[in-house]
């Protein structure tokens, strides 16, 4: 699956998100933070001028890896919808009261089918095995991640 979209061979999760960005002509942002309970791990909002993955902050380095290449996988698939007409935002109302990180959570998700979330995650977990085992990258990196505790200190 990965062979056919032809990215080239990168080793970070930042190189692979330029190379997406590059292929759908659209900068891709990776914006760190903690979840709330009940927020799923990670989720791409899709702007007029955007797209913008979020991911929890507080995890181990191979999880936001995999976090991340699901989210681009998302984009990948074409999962999303078209972004926002920046004409017809002008026209939305106002709820000062509601939360914007919370609206755009619930508003910016296509509520994917279970069939695009298995197609994310199994292209999102062959995109991770690319940058594990990336060249250079040996057996105590890789599993050292996976060993880190959630502040960061190893188990």
């Amino acid at each position: 699956m990965v062979r056919r979209l032809d990215l080239p061979r990168v080793s970070t999760v930042e190189e692979l998100c330029a190379a997406v960005a590059e292929r759908q002509g659209r900068p891709v942002e990776l914006v760190p933070r903690r979840m709330r309970v009940g927020e799923p791990s990670g989720f791409v909002e899709r702007r007029a001028d955007v797209d913008v993955i979020h991911f929890e902050q507080e995890t181990s380095g191979l999880h936001r890896a995999h976090i991340i290449c699901h989210e681009l996988a998302h984009l990948l698939c074409g999962h999303l919808a078209e972004p926002p007409d920046p004409a017809e935002e002008a026209d939305q109302v106002e709820l000062p009261t509601l939360d914007a990180d919370m609206i755009r959570l619930v508003l910016g998700r296509s509520h994917y089918d279970g069939a695009a979330e298995e197609e994310a995650e199994i292209l999102g977990a062959e995109l991770t095995r690319g940058l594990v085992l990336a060249p250079g990258a040996g057996t105590t990196s890789q599993l050292a991640p996976a060993l880190e505790h959630r502040k960061g200190q190893h188990v």
